[in-house]
């Protein structure tokens, strides 16, 4: 090399170091820029809700959710938030909230029905803008080629996983990375499933790793592909006997065992750690409840019809709303509109249970005396937790006078839609062959 070229190198280099610092300096921005980002821990966040109706706090608490959300964005914490301040009177600050929902994905057109109180002033912008977005959400939830079923979150996590498992000392920071690069619909289901980073490392690295390392190469993208069209099927069916009804996206997402669907005003969420039900399943770490819930893969549309059925419900009937009865009738309505759907009638241990006469009339004595009450711990979502009978009977009985009011009403599309919108669960139980529920023992 040209001595006289040796300076001009030199320089070159000196120019090059910063930009490969700043080139490796970048890297750690990015894991500071996530550090930084407030993740809110859902149990902390609502520890004063239970105080609400008493104190009377609904702006404070409502300021105090938005806050917490101020990274994380989630369009089901702006809902909650919105519902607050409807109750608290604030109007336009349930619209802006709104359509901060609708940017971060929120997809419940008929989102304003929901929330108590709340005040429209159809003469206001805000208020003329935020009808005009949920109008078009409607137009577009209403065909069935709205729907889909979106993997993007399964299939982006086993890396997260992978790496999270072999740093654990790390894992939890690895999984807050997780949720906000991820996509959208993760915001969401932090809020409504993980609820803290404790619960997801608990779950996923603590408790049980082998079943999570297993379904990786379970469950993949084929085996999702051949049940779309059954369940699209399915939807197409609903639609024929309820034209009313809406199609969201279903977003197929990592939990963490406790749930096989959720509907969100965002749309429905389908845990895939759920279907990897198989003979060679691990179970180390496994609750009896998650052995026994882990469904096939096969299951799949069945649960992401029922989760449809939630997104449709609209229940005005806030006397009985928070009763024993209303949510039994709620959940059971899902499951009989899945047999009426798919043609599947349905088959299951609890109702094999309830076949026996002596069973039967033990359990709707109890029934009878809880139906008013808002304790639903003897009749759903008990599973683990109730020994003297089969988990979860709420959901039988509820389909139960479901598929006995249809049965004996005379219009059939009408029943369909007082099933998913009465304003009036006693009028349900009334006009099955169950209302002797209501009769009182001398």
């Amino acid at each position: 090399m040209n001595r006289r070229n040796l300076p001009r190198v030199f320089i070159f280099i000196i120019l090059l170091t910063p930009f490969l610092n700043s080139c490796e300096s970048g890297k750690e921005t990015d894991k500071e820029v996530i550090n930084r980002l407030f993740l809110p821990d859902l149990n902390l966040l609502y520890e004063d809700y239970e105080q609400l109706d008493s104190t009377g706090a609904y702006n404070t608490f409502a300021y105090k959710l938005v806050n917490a959300n101020r990274d994380l964005k989630s369009s089901e914490l702006y809902v909650e938030a919105a519902s607050l301040y409807a109750q608290a009177g604030q109007s336009d600050s349930v619209a802006i909230l709104l359509h901060k929902a609708i940017d971060n994905g929120m997809a419940n057109p008929k989102i304003i029905s929901k929330l108590r109180g709340v005040k429209i002033y159809k003469d206001k912008p805000l208020w003329q803008d935020l009808q005009i977005r949920l109008d078009s959400i409607k137009l577009q939830l209403e065909d069935v080629s709205h729907y889909s079923m979106e993997i993007g979150s399964m299939t982006l996590f086993w890396d997260y996983f992978e790496r999270a498992s072999k740093d654990t000392a790390n894992a939890k920071d690895i999984f807050k990375e997780f949720i906000f690069k991820g996509p959208r619909e993760l915001r969401d289901f932090y809020v409504v499933r993980y609820i803290n980073l404790n619960n997801m490392y608990g779950q996923m690295i603590n408790a049980s790793p082998d079943y999570f390392q297993y379904l990786k190469n379970q469950f993949n993208a084929d085996s999702i592909n051949t049940l779309k069209s059954k369940t699209a099927g399915w939807m197409r069916s609903f639609k024929n006997i309820y034209p009313k009804a809406v199609f969201p996206k279903v977003y197929v997402v990592p939990g963490i065992l406790n749930s096989g669907g959720t509907a969100t005003e965002m749309g429905m969420f389908v845990g895939g750690d759920m279907y990897g039900k198989s003979d060679a399943m691990p179970t180390a770490g496994l609750t009896n409840w998650q052995k026994e819930a882990i469904m096939k893969i096969s299951d799949l549309p069945g649960l992401t019809i029922h989760e449809l059925m939630h997104f449709q419900q609209n229940y005005q009937d806030t006397e009985n709303s928070e009763t024993v009865l209303a949510q039994v009738i709620s959940e059971g309505v899902c499951d009989f509109l899945v047999e009426l759907c798919s043609g599947v009638e349905l088959k299951n241990s609890n109702l094999m249970y309830l076949g026996d006469e002596e069973n039967e009339q033990r359990i709707m004595n109890e029934l009878k005396n809880d139906l008013f009450s808002d304790d639903n711990s003897k009749w759903l979502y008990n599973g683990g937790a109730i020994n003297d009978r089969p988990h979860d009977l709420g959901y039988t009985v509820g389909y139960l006078i479901s598929k006995s009011y249809y049965q004996l009403a005379a219009d059939k599309e009408k029943a369909v839609f007082e099933l998913l919108n009465t304003n009036d669960f006693l009028s349900i139980l009334k006009e099955s062959d169950y209302a002797f529920l209501l009769e009182r023992d001398l």
